[in-house]
């Protein structure tokens, strides 16, 4: 079995960090917004939670093609051009979402924008972990603390502007703007050797005669046990955020928009869970924080589940959030800790496994309440934690819990001492050889359990 990585050094925080960082958080902004306005939009469009839940459906089936698409799109188009296209891409569908035209306009709006997204997300992330090398699930916990504090801004805007009769469809289309001059500025970014090694196509591993090529060997089954986990939490995590909103409007009495501002408890405690997160990152093992934050996340639902006062289910949605904060992040880090070196295929499978169960998970609470009652239904949240806790506990990444460790001041990067990628290398040159910019030191690299 490979362990998780030890806990690394601090994230490098450069410009082209900084505007990945916040390309994913514009992506957060959409997703919480998407949870916050299904309720609004369903109002508007008068239709039942089972119709509804179709936007979390086809939210889920374009996650599954992009995720299957985006591993090859890496290799043959390098990360920075997918992320370009995913871009212009989810722009396109924020703005079929918010068009005026009825279910089928927002549930094509939804499968557009869950193709950008996605891509972004598990290119953005490949890249972040490449990147960054042994800080990779520090930074990758970070990008997720400013992705959670976008979030927690966009369900107070929305019901602002809800509640000042603006509709709520004015902050998707500022954050259209938003996307497009990110990628603006990331284009124009001086090409420096460390970031064309990041962003270059490239395949990732060797063929078994030697050269570069498509590696499609089955990945080790440690793998498997690890997306499941990361599908259980993410299912936990759309849940919460597609439904909370109802439990405040079911459980508390408040009105719509006073309960789509109120699910900012959940992504307030997001924030600030991976801010502590990415500090704990760098002392504990995936393992240890994983199942800390599932047992935290267990206590506070089910007291936000007990009562009816609404300042204590808005408490305890806040501390759900600090609980839920790093299931995205660091299981995307211990699913690709456990994938053998194949950072690309993991991140994209992983992202299919969130579609898919982000998908299903919501869609099924949405029939459930239908059948049985809302309240009866949102206990679908403790049984996917339990489950992705006994996997935890069933099949480990780590078997030991490393010791803290002090934090070293990060390294800088030469430049100058990496090879100069040019896009004129004549067609069927072999790529230039991994180096410490694409490749963890030794230190660096998961150590083998016995």
């Amino acid at each position: 079995m490979t362990a998780s990585p030890d806990p690394g050094r601090r994230p490098h925080l450069d410009r082209i960090t900084w505007i990945t960082y916040l390309q994913l958080s514009l992506f957060a902004f959409f997703l919480y917004g998407f949870g916050a306005t299904q309720a609004l939009l369903r109002d508007e469009q008068g239709t039942s939670r089972t119709i509804a839940s179709l936007h979390a459906i086809v939210f889920a089936a374009a996650n599954v093609i992009a995720g299957l698409l985006i591993p090859r799109l890496m290799e043959r188009w390098g990360r920075g051009r997918v992320i370009r296209y995913a871009v212009i891409v989810m722009s396109l569908g924020i703005a079929v979402y918010t068009a005026p035209f009825g279910l089928p306009a927002s549930l094509i709006g939804t499968a557009l924008v869950s193709c950008g997204g996605v891509s972004l997300v598990a290119t953005a992330n490949a890249f972040i972990l490449d990147y960054q090398g042994s800080a990779g699930p520090a930074a990758l916990t970070q990008a997720n603390a400013l992705a959670a504090l976008f979030g927690f801004l966009v369900p107070l805007i929305i019901g602002l502007t809800t509640a000042l009769a603006w509709g709520w469809r004015i902050g998707l289309w500022a954050l259209i703007v938003a996307l497009l001059v990110t990628e603006l500025f990331r284009s124009r970014q001086p090409p420096t050797p460390r970031l064309q090694l990041a962003q270059a196509p490239r395949p990732q591993r060797p063929t078994t005669a030697g050269h570069f090529g498509h590696d499609h060997s089955p990945m080790p089954r440690r793998f498997w046990w690890s997306l499941g986990v990361v599908g259980l939490l993410l299912a936990t995590e759309f849940t919460l955020t597609l439904w909370s909103a109802d439990l405040l409007r079911e459980r508390a009495g408040l009105g719509p928009a006073a309960a789509a501002a109120s699910l900012a408890a959940v992504t307030g405690g997001m924030f600030c869970g991976r801010i502590v997160g990415s500090r704990l990152a760098q002392r504990w093992s995936v393992d240890r924080l994983l199942v800390s934050s599932i047992v935290l996340t267990l206590s506070a639902f089910f007291v936000a589940w007990t009562f009816t006062r609404a300042w204590v289910i808005v408490t305890a949605l806040f501390v759900v959030g600090l609980g839920i904060a790093v299931h995205w992040p660091i299981g995307v880090s211990r699913a690709v800790a456990s994938s053998g070196g194949r950072i690309d295929r993991a991140s994209g499978l992983s992202s299919v496994a969130a579609g898919v169960a982000g998908g299903i998970a919501p869609f099924v609470l949405g029939v459930l309440s239908d059948q049985i009652g809302f309240h009866l239904a949102f206990l679908t949240v403790p049984v996917l934690l339990v489950t992705a806790l006994a996997l935890l506990l069933i099949r480990p990444v780590t078997t030991t819990t490393p010791a803290p460790q002090p934090e070293p001041e990060p390294e800088p990067v030469n430049d100058d001492a990496l090879p100069h990628l040019t896009r004129d290398d004549p067609a069927g040159a072999s790529p230039p050889e991994p180096t410490t910019a694409d490749r963890p030191a030794a230190d660096d690299r998961p150590p083998r359990s016995q």
